[in-house]
This record gives C-alpha cells, sequence and structure tokens, in this order.
C-alpha cells in the first residue's frame, strides 16, 4: 500500500542512499508562494507524524541529489 507523506523543513541532502534511508517511488514538490513538499513510498516503515527521517529516491532521476531530509506534517494511506 502507497502512503504519502507530506513533510516540513525539507533539506536537499549530498550523497548517495544509505542503509536507513526511506526509498520513495516519488517526489512532488510546489514551490509557489504556499510551498508543499509530499513523498510517496511503499515502504512498510514509514516514521510517524512529528518525527524526522532522510528519504532516497528509489532510482536517480539525474536531478542532482537523490536524498532529502524532512519531518512528516500529515501521513496518508492511499
Amino acid at each position: 500500500m502507497t502512503v504519502r507523506l507530506f513533510l516540513t523543513s525539507v533539506k536537499i541532502l549530498e550523497g548517495t542512499p544509505e542503509t536507513g534511508d526511506v526509498l520513495v517511488e516519488r517526489l512532488f514538490i510546489n514551490a509557489s508562494e504556499l510551498s508543499e513538499v509530499w513523498v510517496d513510498t511503499e515502504s512498510a516503515r514509514t516514521p510517524d507524524r512529528g518525527k524526522s527521517a532522510v528519504f532516497a529516491l528509489a532510482r536517480d532521476m539525474r536531478l542532482g541529489f537523490v536524498r532529502i531530509s524532512g519531518t512528516v506534517e500529515r501521513k496518508v494511506q492511499r
């Protein structure tokens, strides 16, 4: 089952995925005045609301990064 995690305090991280990163299939960044970032994951282990984690893209999309960190603001089962 896919879980969508809405994130706050997001930071782009350098480097390659590490053990312990939550793999994500999708990353959405809305860079408008009211910014919003969310990720979709199929991972069985997802952080709860209020918890911070590091997320890694499941595949390199050549965006210049593959890892981000953030705090879960909302968690929605899809």
